[in-house]
């Protein structure tokens, strides 16, 4: 039973359970210049086809420019945004609209390009993929651009090196082993990709707690995580076949997997959509908790904002197999430029530390 300080798998719990559907999506990207930043855009739970968005934080103060990937953190009712080739992770209030300023701005030149970022409220730190190399982490609450890693776990630079990073992407937190957990792939053809998983607490050369390797994860562009069933899922994209078809699939892993694991079920077949043709590519995965729905972005090489798309699935109704998709999002809405990686608000911010941000504009 929950106690009267409501932990967070509690109201996690009690939110679903009160409305399955009272939640958001939100979706940034890339875009192609400083004067053309690409805009943090929040839909509603019902969102269908090119429905317009219901908010999007934009305009020159929100600093923004290439908002690619973004997160959640409930304890402060905020969301920490990977600023690709912005070089910073940059915090709003997760109700903030319109030209609203950052409420904090990490931004060391340590940064670099940055893919993504797992804040770790418990222990007040931030996991952060940095240079596009490797993993640091920096206090929850830092600010600015003369902060220090607490602690960074190094580049490897080649598939047999210590730590096994040689192209982090798509950075998740493990609470319950204590692991950040990234996709990686070797240096050179054929480039298998692999998951790899290190200690929140490593720093410097050291080996990774574990590999998740082999067929399962062949191929792999997304991952994304449901700390409530335990699941890991991994977003794959075959290579073309004879037809030019790329053949994408959802790989759902229990947490703990390693070695040549093999899925606990697949989502794949001509119903999910998941199967793009050549020139086009999907973008990230990501887990809503609010709504138990998995969520993929895609777009097309050619930079056709037309064929941008969001699909979900509802992982609640027990996914797997050629399963159809809930709902889908297309068109410039979802982007004007290249879409990033989708993630859930709740629709009703709920304070769980006694901490507010401060009040954006709008």
């Amino acid at each position: 039973m929950c106690s009267t300080v409501l932990p967070a798998a509690c109201l996690l719990a009690a939110a679903a359970a009160a409305s399955p559907l009272h939640a958001e999506m939100m979706i940034g990207g890339y875009g192609p210049s400083t004067a053309q930043g690409n805009p943090l855009r929040r839909f509603s739970a019902d969102a269908q086809g090119d429905d317009a968005p219901i908010g999007q934080i934009a305009g020159p103060d929100t600093q923004l420019y290439q908002p690619a990937f973004g997160v959640y953190e409930p304890d402060e009712g905020v969301v920490y945004v990977s600023d690709f080739d912005g070089r910073a992770i940059r915090v709003y209030s997760a109700t903030a609209t319109g030209n609203a300023a950052p409420i904090r701005v990490i931004n060391p030149s340590s940064i670099a390009q940055t893919r993504a970022n797992a804040p770790v409220s418990a222990h007040g730190e931030l996991g952060v993929i940095v240079s596009n190399c490797c993993i640091a982490t920096f206090p929850l609450h830092a600010d600015g651009n003369d902060v220090s890693a607490i602690r960074a776990i190094d580049w490897g630079g080649s598939s047999n090196s210590t730590t096994r990073l040689y192209n982090p992407n798509a950075l998740t937190y493990l609470p319950g082993s204590d692991e950040y957990a990234v996709i990686d792939n070797d240096p050179a053809p054929p480039q298998a990709t692999r998951l790899v998983f290190h200690a929140r607490t490593a720093n410097g050369n050291v080996a990774p707690t574990r590999l998740l390797t082999g067929a399962g994860v062949a191929h792999a562009v997304g991952l994304a995580h449901d700390r409530a069933t335990h699941r890991l899922f991994v977003l794959r994209q075959a290579p073309p076949d004879v037809n030019d078809v790329q053949h994408g699939s959802i790989a759902v892993f229990d947490e703990s997997a390693s070695g040549d694991a093999q899925p606990l079920t697949v989502i794949e077949g001509e119903a999910t959509q998941l199967d793009l043709i050549v020139g086009q590519y999907w973008a990230g995965l990501g887990f809503d908790p609010y709504t138990s729905r998995l969520m993929a972005s895609s777009n097309d090489n050619s930079g056709n904002a037309a064929l941008n798309r969001v699909i979900l699935f509802d992982y609640a109704a027990g996914v797997g197999g050629n399963i159809a998709p809930v709902r889908q999002l297309q068109g410039s809405n979802v982007s004007p430029y290249y879409p990033g990686t989708p993630f859930g608000v709740p629709a009703e911010i709920i304070f769980r530390s006694g901490f507010e941000p401060a009040q954006q504009a709008h």
